[in-house]
C-alpha cells in the first residue's frame, strides 16, 4: 500500500494550524499583561526647612489613568497638573507631633514627557519632634503600585527614607532638634520606617519588565552552546550597565516616548532575525550591544520616576545596588531560561520547528506592543 502525499499536507496544515493558535494564545497571554504595568513606582522627596516644609511627588501618567482617566481630561496633561495643584490636602498630609497641618501653596508641572511634579509647601515644624507624612492619593494609583518616600533636612542629609504603598501609605520621622533647651533629652522610642532596599527594587524591575525579559529569551533561543549564551548575555549586560548610569547620572536623557517605542523595535528585529539571519557570533553580539544601549534606558526611568539623583537625594549607593539587583535578577532567569533551551535543543525537531515558532511569537508580541506605544506615545 502506497503512502498518499494528500493526508501528509493535511495533517501538516492542521499542525502548523495548532501552532498558530498556541503563538497566537501565548500573545495574548504575554502581551496583556506587559501593557498593563500593574505594578509601578513614583516618588516623594520632603525637605524640612526652618522656614518651612517642601513636598515634591513624581508620577508617571500611565499609573494615573484610572484616577484621571483620558476621556475626560482631552488635554491630559496640562489638565491634570491644574487638578492636582488644586487639591494638594488630597494628595498627602502633612502632621508634626501628630497635628496635621494645612498646605500654604502647591504647583504642579511636567518634568519629562510622561511625568508629573506636583510641589506642595508646608509651614515649618517650630519646635516639633515628629513628622508624619501620609500619602492619602496611593489607593487612586494602579495595584501593587510603590513610592519611595526621602526625607531630607535643610543640609540635604537624610532624615529618614521608607517604601509606601496602599497597604502602608505613611511614614513617620523624627525631626532634627531645634535646640538643646526645648528638646527632651530622650525621645520615644518607636519602629523606624522600612528602609527602602535597591537590590530588590533591581531584581523587581527586571522580573516584571516583560519586555526586557522578551528580549533576553529572544537572544538565547538560537544560542547553540553556552559560550555563545554567556558572550550575548555578556554584551547585552555591559551596555544597559552604561546608558543605565548615564542616564541616571542625567548624562543622556530621551523622553520615553522615544525609548519604550525603541525597546519594542528591538524585540521584533531579534525576532526576525531568529527567522531570516545567519546568527553569526560577531554580529550577534554587535546587535545586542546596540539594543542593550537602548534597554538601558528603559531600566534607568525608573529611578527617574522616584526622583533619584535630584534635589539632594544621593544616586551613587542606589545606582550601585539597583544594578546589582538587576544583574542578579537578569543573570538567574537566563540561567534558568538556558537551561531549559539546551535540553530542548537535544530533541532534533526543536531547532527546526519550535524555534521558528517561538521567534514568530517573539517578532508578533514586540510588533504589538510597537504599535501601541506609538499610539500611546
Amino acid at each position: 500500500m502506497t503512502n498518499d502525499p494528500v493526508p501528509r499536507a493535511r495533517v501538516s496544515s492542521m499542525t502548523t494550524v495548532r501552532r498558530l493558535a498556541l503563538a497566537a494564545v501565548l500573545l495574548l497571554g504575554i502581551s496583556a499583561p506587559a501593557l498593563a504595568h500593574p505594578e509601578g513606582f513614583s516618588g516623594l522627596r520632603v525637605q524640612v526647612r526652618n522656614d518651612g516644609v517642601r513636598a515634591s511627588l513624581t508620577v508617571h501618567t500611565r499609573d494615573m489613568t484610572a484616577w484621571f482617566p483620558p476621556g475626560k481630561y482631552p488635554d491630559y496633561v496640562p489638565q491634570v497638573s491644574r487638578a492636582l495643584a488644586a487639591t494638594p490636602d488630597e494628595l498627602l498630609e502633612v502632621a508634626f507631633d501628630d497635628s496635621p497641618v494645612p498646605a500654604t501653596k502647591a504647583s504642579a508641572f511636567l518634568v519629562e514627557t510622561g511625568l508629573i511634579q506636583v510641589d506642595v509647601d508646608y509651614p515649618p515644624p517650630r519646635e516639633a519632634r515628629t513628622m508624619r507624612v501620609w500619602s492619602k492619593h496611593l489607593p487612586h494609583l494602579p495595584r501593587g503600585h510603590q513610592q519611595l518616600l526621602f526625607v531630607i533636612d535643610a543640609s540635604e542629609a537624610t532624615l529618614c527614607e521608607a517604601t509606601l504603598s496602599s497597604e502602608e501609605d505613611s511614614a513617620t520621622c523624627d525631626l532634627p532638634a531645634a535646640s538643646s533647651s526645648t528638646q527632651p533629652t530622650t525621645a520615644p522610642t518607636r519602629p523606624p520606617p522600612r528602609r527602602i532596599s535597591f537590590f530588590l527594587l533591581g531584581i523587581e524591575h527586571i522580573v516584571t519588565g516583560y519586555d526586557h525579559l522578551l528580549f533576553l529569551a529572544a537572544i538565547l533561543l538560537v544560542c547553540r552552546t553556552f559560550r555563545e549564551a554567556a558572550a550575548v548575555v555578556t554584551f547585552f549586560t555591559v551596555a544597559h550597565s552604561i546608558t543605565l548610569s548615564l542616564a541616571a547620572l542625567d548624562f543622556v536623557r530621551l523622553p520615553s516616548h522615544i525609548v519604550e517605542p525603541a525597546i519594542a523595535a528591538s524585540i521584533v528585529y531579534v525576532g526576525l532575525e531568529n527567522l531570516f539571519g545567519k546568527h553569526r557570533l560577531a554580529w550577534r553580539g554587535a546587535v545586542t550591544f546596540g539594543f542593550g544601549l537602548v534597554h538601558g534606558l528603559g531600566f534607568a526611568s525608573v529611578l527617574r520616576e522616584i526622583g533619584l539623583g535630584t534635589g539632594g537625594v544621593g544616586i551613587a549607593m542606589p545606582l550601585l545596588t539597583f544594578s546589582i539587583g538587576l544583574e542578579t535578577g537578569q543573570l538567574c532567569i537566563a540561567a534558568v531560561l538556558l537551561r531549559a533551551l539546551l535540553t530542548f535543543k537535544k530533541h532534533p525537531s526543536f531547532d527546526a520547528r519550535w524555534v521558528p515558532a517561538g521567534s514568530v511569537l517573539v517578532a508578533l508580541t514586540g510588533l504589538y506592543w510597537l504599535v501601541t506605544r506609538l499610539l500611546e506615545g
